[in-house]
């Protein structure tokens, strides 16, 4: 298998988001807490997510998001209104169109994004650990729909909670190492286990046949620049907007 490449996050100017290097011919990029919290309003009123838009140049019509519930459903984005797609159920996006900006919110759980170099197709999931899995999904549909083979997609692993932060109960431990494998469960010094998302994605992405995988090892729990439901807690969380285009598709060509 080929090696995985790590990276950690450089702030961009004035803290509010940072750019996530996918392959040529993408934007892709993430809020930083600072942006201030990016939940999907369907009629677009929140300030700061509009001025984040703004200062990224991304029209809000082109920017397509979804109704996240922790699955493992992957949408296709058509000629759907970019309001029409907001109230879908489902955690990843793909595309083709070069005018689309696809979207997701995350607060701990994985932003992954995806790129084929060949057919030009794109996509974004959200990979949370009852999701996760769901970026297996998005590159069947890639195969299926777009013709993409995994040898000519790329996927980066943007900042999610580490698994030097994430403690879960033991019957969670088992059941995810029972499927994703016992090297994705770590355990402290006092035997507690220890949840390690990206490791379970980077399996998954090298068993379909990805070869190019980079993955950000910046922990949202560690770090406070980052949104994190379990740093942050549930009634003052911030989640970050993630985020890729075409190059182009920003300024509405």
């Amino acid at each position: 298998m080929s090696p995985v490449s790590r990276m950690t996050l450089e702030d961009a100017p004035g803290g509010l988001h940072c750019d996530i290097p996918v392959i040529p011919g993408t934007s892709a990029g993430i809020s930083l807490a600072a942006a201030g919290d990016m939940a999907l309003s369907r009629h677009r009123t929140l300030p700061w997510r509009s001025r984040l838009l703004v200062q990224r140049g991304i029209r809000p019509e082109r920017l397509y998001g979804l109704r996240q519930v922790h699955s493992r459903r992957v949408q296709l984005i058509d000629e759907q209104p970019a309001d029409e797609a907001a109230a879908i159920e489902a955690d990843g996006l793909l595309t083709m169109r070069t005018d689309a900006v696809l979207s997701i919110t995350v607060a701990d759980c994985l932003p992954i994004f995806l790129a084929d170099r060949g057919t030009g197709a794109f996509g974004i999931v959200h990979s949370g650990w009852r999701g996760t899995g769901v970026v297996r999904e998005a590159l069947t549909l890639m195969a299926s729909r777009f013709g993409s083979r995994p040898a000519e997609i790329a996927a980066v692993i943007g900042p999610g909670i580490g698994a030097c932060c994430y403690t879960v109960p033991e019957e969670r431990a088992a059941r995810f190492a029972a499927e994703y494998g016992h090297e994705t469960v770590l355990r402290d010094e006092k035997g507690t286990p220890r949840l390690d998302l990206r490791a379970a994605n980077i399996t998954l992405l090298q068993d379909a046949g990805v070869e190019e995988i980079r993955v950000v090892t910046d922990c949202t729990s560690c770090s406070e620049k980052l949104g994190s439901f379990r740093r942050q807690g549930p009634a003052d969380y911030t989640l970050m907007l993630a985020w890729i285009g075409r190059h182009g598709a920003r300024a509405g060509n």
